[in-house]
Formats: C-alpha cells, sequence, structure tokens
C-alpha cells in the first residue's frame, strides 16, 4: 500500500508541515487535455479512455495521478481528472470531478492495479473506492471515523486504517466494503510497511519498530540504537529481510536512516546523524533512499519544508542532485532502473509537474508538465513496488 501515500507523506506532513506535494499534464495523451472543455457531472468515468487502456500490461513504471486545472493557491475552483500514465508518457483518463474543491482525494492505489482509494472530505468523512477497469464505485464509512492509510499486500484484499484518540494511534484492517476485519494493536507514529506476501509487517514503537502479523499478534520488537521516543518511521522494504527506517537522533529534528533486519540481527545506520551548522549542505534529515547503479540517492528534508536529493558518497559525505526545469522541491515517488520518478514545483506559482530523471546522465522524461495557473496533478502514486514508499 501507498502509506498516503506511502510513509514518506508521513514524515513530510509531520516534521516539515509541507503542504500537499503535487504533479501535472502527459506527452502521449490517450484522453482529453486538462486545459480542455469537461463534460457535466460531478464524477464522470470515461468508458472510451478505460477500455484503451492496456490492463495486462499495467505494472511496474505506471503512474496513477489526480490532476487538476484549479489554481495552485487553492482557492479558486477548477475541474480534476484521475488519469493512469504508462512508463512512455500515454494518458488514460478514468474518472472525470467538476470541482478539485469538493473531490474525492486519491489515497492508495490497489498492489494489483485493480483498484483505488479516495477519502471524501466534505460531509460525512466518507470513502470512495474506484474499480479501475470497469469504473464501478462504492462508497462507504469506516467504523469510529478511521482514516484510509492504504491496501494489503500483496492483492489489496483489505484496506488498513489508523485511529487517534489523544496520543494513541491503533491500526485495523477493513474489508473492501468497511467492515472492521482485524484490529492490528499500536502504532507509535500512525504508519506501518506491509511485507510483499502480506503475512506481516512493520510499524513504531516508542523506540524502533516492532514486526507483527497480519492478524495482529507480535512477532517481534526490533529497538533502535540513539534514537528519540515515538520519531521512527518505517519508510519502505529495502530487500526482503530489512526495512529501511527513518528515526531522530536524542536531542535532533533531522532524522537518520537506518536498514533493520526483521530477523533481530543490528541494525545498521545508512546514514550518518546530520548536524547543521555554517557551511553545512542543507540536508535537514534523511527520510528515504535508493540505490541506483550511479550510487545512494537520498530524499531529504531541507529548508522550508522543501524535499531534496543528495548522493550519498561511501564515507557519508553527500553532494546535492538538482533536477533541471524544477524549482528544487523534488519528491521522489520511486525508483526503476537507473531513472527515479519525481513530482516537483516547475512555476514560481506552485503548479507541479511529474518526470522521470536519471541523476548520472540527467536525462529527463517529463511525463506530467502543468501550466503556471494549475494546480497540476495534486496527488501521484506509482504502482506498487518495493522501491515506493507503499505498504
Amino acid at each position: 500500500m501507498k502509506l498516503r501515500r506511502g510513509s514518506l507523506t508521513a514524515i513530510v506532513t509531520t516534521m516539515l508541515s509541507a503542504a500537499l506535494l503535487a504533479a501535472g499534464t502527459a506527452a502521449g495523451v490517450a484522453a482529453a487535455d486538462p486545459a480542455a472543455a469537461h463534460p457535466a457531472g460531478a464524477h464522470v468515468a470515461d468508458g472510451t479512455a478505460r477500455a484503451a487502456v492496456p490492463w495486462a500490461r499495467v505494472g511496474t513504471g505506471w503512474v496513477l495521478t489526480q490532476y487538476t486545472s484549479a489554481p495552485p493557491d487553492g482557492g479558486g475552483a477548477g475541474p480534476a481528472e484521475l488519469y493512469l500514465i504508462s512508463p512512455g508518457g500515454t494518458r488514460y483518463q478514468l474518472a472525470h470531478w467538476r470541482d478539485w474543491r469538493s473531490a474525492p482525494q486519491l489515497v492508495a492505489w490497489s498492489p494489483d492495479g485493480r483498484r483505488a482509494l479516495f477519502q471524501v472530505f466534505s460531509g460525512q468523512g466518507r470513502v470512495e473506492q474506484l474499480t479501475l477497469a470497469t469504473g464501478r464505485v462504492s462508497t462507504f464509512t469506516l467504523p469510529g471515523g478511521a482514516t484510509p492509510i492504504g491496501y494489503t499486500t500483496p492483492r489489496g484484499l483489505n484496506i488498513v486504517a489508523s485511529r487517534t484518540a489523544g496520543s494513541a494511534t491503533t491500526l485495523a484492517r477493513y474489508s473492501l466494503s468497511g467492515r472492521l476485519a482485524r484490529s492490528l494493536g499500536y502504532s507509535a507514529t500512525g504508519q506501518l510497511v506491509y511485507m510483499p506476501d502480506g503475512t506481516a509487517f512493520v510499524t513504531a514503537t516508542s523506540h524502533g519498530v516492532k514486526l507483527v502479523s497480519n492478524g495482529g499478534a507480535l512477532i517481534g520488537n526490533l529497538p533502535l540504537p540513539r534514537t528519540s521516543a515515538n520519531t521512527c518511521i518505517p519508510a519502505r522494504w529495502w530487500n526482503r529481510g530489512t526495512v529501511l527506517v527513518s528515526c531522530s537522533p536524542p536531542r535532533s529534528a533531522f532524522p537518520q536512516l537506518w536498514l533493520v533486519p526483521v530477523s533481530g540481527a543490528r541494525p545498521t545506520a545508512l546514514t550518518p546523524a546530520r548536524r547543521v551548522n555554517r557551511g553545512s549542505s542543507g540536508d535537514l534529515g534523511d527520510l528515504d533512499a535508493w540505490q541506483l547503479p550511479s550510487g545512494l540517492y537520498l530524499q531529504s528534508a531541507g529548508p522550508c519544508g522543501v524535499l531534496q536529493i543528495f548522493r550519498q558518497a561511501h564515507n557519508g559525505s553527500i553532494t546535492r542532485v538538482t533536477v533541471p526545469h524544477t524549482l528544487g522541491d523534488n519528491h521522489v515517488l520511486t525508483a526503476r532502473g537507473s531513472r527515479l520518478l519525481i513530482q516537483a514545483p516547475t512555476s514560481c506559482t506552485g503548479s507541479n509537474s511529474l518526470l522521470w530523471f536519471d541523476p548520472a546522465t540527467r536525462a529527463e522524461q517529463w511525463l506530467i508538465r502543468a501550466p503556471a495557473k494549475e494546480l497540476g496533478a495534486a496527488i501521484a502514486i506509482p504502482f506498487y513496488s518495493r522501491e515506493n514508499g507503499n505498504i
């Protein structure tokens, strides 16, 4: 599942108070241009475009994006569309809403690629689920006002949600119709990453993380040394037996990345603890990382709530990676081969776009390039992969 959209989103929201991160308009088009006229109706699914999707080929490298031509300041009206984008940039319109301000917001894409989950913020806090290939929409509420996080792996047959009461956050699984299936217990930070086979997940404890079965039983605690209480957030799976976890060191607000074996073996620090001083790199803490053929790349917090990319050398030193034609606030969604999928503002007005970027060759492949006066794709979720911040 995309811990909203992924655990990274939670880190950014909690630590940086960042606004909604976004993306923007595409090169190859199998649907109407976002700036064109839109059909009437609060929610219209485009059956022609849906029928054109090569569903058997939808997989790694595809992206599901909710795009809006509303102005970037968030105060104006504008229609919104749901697009499925192929690795080559072909865009298929699957749904339409008249006004972004009242449209449900995309939360997750099921790991099998079949369903998308939305949260409805107007009215009674409902949840919507869209079956992508058929256009069927189901609407329900989660008991107790639970907030949806995403789908279980490997096929997305359950929804995972959290409930917060005071400082305590509990997790639970629900059926695809919103019925409570199983309580999953307490989480210190309310985020989790599921094992690819769906048998267990990792979530935070007060001083580290724990491995919990899909039935809610504790398998084992995985403490981390030298971390502040209630700061650990599992980012994603690094490999089959290791979770990448972001935690703040004692008396520091700058997270550090750890590789935590679920076997209970000793965790190792992937990045050093960052210190900000005169002449520092500007890295205000590390949130996620990807090992590409050209090196180790970090998603890091930057000044004023932005996200930055750094390349880390073997000795732990880092070099800032700039992405051409963006304004320096670069949200990495996933990695594939030698490239990173990046969601970033491309206009000083706050318009956002989406591109594949090779940091070694600096080659760009633009999937979406939003006009300056449009917010763009307010939410983008790549197809499930261990390289995502998905659960």
